[in-house]
């Protein structure tokens, strides 16, 4: 009878406790819904939440396990299966909808690739973690369907970069080769430009996508939009493999890999990052971070970081010169075609008003009068706003606001016209 009445008070103890547990969890979970996270500290310890999934992940578990000590084997079973059958319903139903939202972000618009490294997926579209959407055409490009042959009396502007021209985190109107497509036609200069950005890509990957994919639309005039890290890698992997089968860096090979198939999970975890977004400066994000905490990262008290020797002139020669070669078999392509280049310099917000953080800017600078092509630095564009946080996304993170993406169109527009680099006369 003493074993009986103790494994019923240990039971009414696990009871309590598990209750306890799901109201606190209930209640921090109804704060991060009202006020989009916080983040205390009481006695020296840490207590924050800034997202959704935080609480969930604990609360789950916890009346799984207050169901099981609660209800009967043969009503759990068929509460299982009730939670199961609703499951695929929803899967079905959200397969059947098939809404943007209900797409993987990021991986279903990349594929590995033995010429790119990795590059875009044709005929595929899916939404990010701020909403936004992606839509890829049938050429691999971010941009609208577009012909080989171009229109009467018009001219073709083609831009190949990075992230930043692929317009992360952005709509496709926002991304700066659609403002600066914008900007022109604004003034009846009769142009089409074409993004072929690619996330996360260097010179070497600018080049082929260039010579296998940019090429053979017979651009007028190539922009070729740089970041630092563009130079972090310019001389083709495959030049060192024996077998090059390009990567993937947008696949998930874990669990979340997996659950990605699923269009419920998708839905879920967008429609919870939409969320999470429209609250994002409630939030104690790294990534929400100011820029003077960016440049501490990227600065002189991290001297390893390879960004920042490359910004400041101090990484090791063999990159700039490989940059160098690079951006010379890069304009040598394009005037071999009739097509002129014009790169541009897109900083980082650390290098706003520091001089010193700009010797990659320089050096690019110079780089380019060689070859005798035109180069635009648009860090005093950007560093002529007294807000700069307003030309970010997320400061700590840098890439591009709407406002930010709109200037960058803007000056290549003033840069355009002003060295009349869309005039019939072609370089030799």
């Amino acid at each position: 009878m003493a074993s009986i009445n103790r494994n019923s008070y240990i039971l009414k103890t696990l009871k309590r406790l598990l209750d306890i547990g799901i109201g606190i969890y209930s209640i921090i979970l109804l704060i991060v819904i009202i006020t989009g996270g916080f983040e205390i500290t009481l006695l020296g310890v840490s207590i924050k939440a800034h997202h959704l999934y935080t609480p969930i992940k604990f609360l789950i578990p916890l009346i799984a396990l207050r169901l099981l000590i609660t209800i009967k084997i043969k009503n759990l079973l068929l509460l299982s299966v009730s939670i199961l059958f609703s499951l695929v319903v929803m899967e079905m139903a959200i397969r059947l909808w098939n809404p943007s939202i209900a797409k993987p972000e990021m991986a279903q618009l990349h594929q590995a690739s033995p010429l790119f490294g990795w590059d875009l997926i044709p005929r595929t579209f899916g939404i990010g973690f701020m909403g936004e959407t992606y839509h890829i055409n049938s050429s691999g490009f971010r941009d609208t369907e577009c012909e080989i042959e171009k229109q009467p009396a018009t001219s073709r502007i083609m831009v190949i970069g990075d992230s930043f021209t692929f317009g992360a985190r952005v709509n496709q109107e926002d991304a700066y080769p659609k403002q600066l497509e914008e900007a022109l036609n604004h003034l009846n200069i009769r142009c089409e430009v074409i993004n072929c950005g690619v996330i996360g890509h260097n010179m070497w990957q600018h080049y082929e996508i260039l010579k296998r994919k940019v090429l053979p639309f017979h651009p007028d005039l190539i922009v070729l939009g740089l970041f630092v890290d563009d130079l972090s890698r310019s001389v083709s992997p495959r030049e060192k493999a024996n077998e090059y089968h390009g990567i993937n860096p947008f696949e998930d090979r874990n669990l979340l890999g997996i659950l990605e198939h699923s269009s419920l999970w998708n839905f879920l975890r967008n429609a919870n990052a939409i969320y999470e977004y429209k609250y994002r400066y409630r939030r104690g994000y790294s990534y929400m971070k100011t820029i003077d905490e960016r440049k501490k990262e990227w600065g002189p008290s991290n001297p390893t970081n390879t960004n920042y020797r490359i910004m400041s002139g101090k990484a090791e020669k063999k990159k700039y010169l490989d940059f160098s070669d690079a951006l010379k078999e890069f304009v040598k392509l394009a005037n071999t075609e009739g097509a002129r280049v014009l790169v541009a310099m897109i900083p980082d917000s650390v290098q706003l008003n520091e001089p010193h953080l700009q010797a990659v800017n320089l050096f690019v600078q110079q780089a380019c009068k060689n070859y005798e092509i035109p180069f635009l630095d648009l860090t005093p564009i950007l560093e002529s706003e007294k807000d700069h946080r307003s030309l970010y996304l997320f400061p700590f993170d840098a890439h591009n606001s709407p406002k930010g993406l709109r200037l960058i169109g803007q000056a290549l527009a003033d840069q355009i016209i002003k060295l009349n680099l869309l005039s019939s006369s072609r370089p030799r």
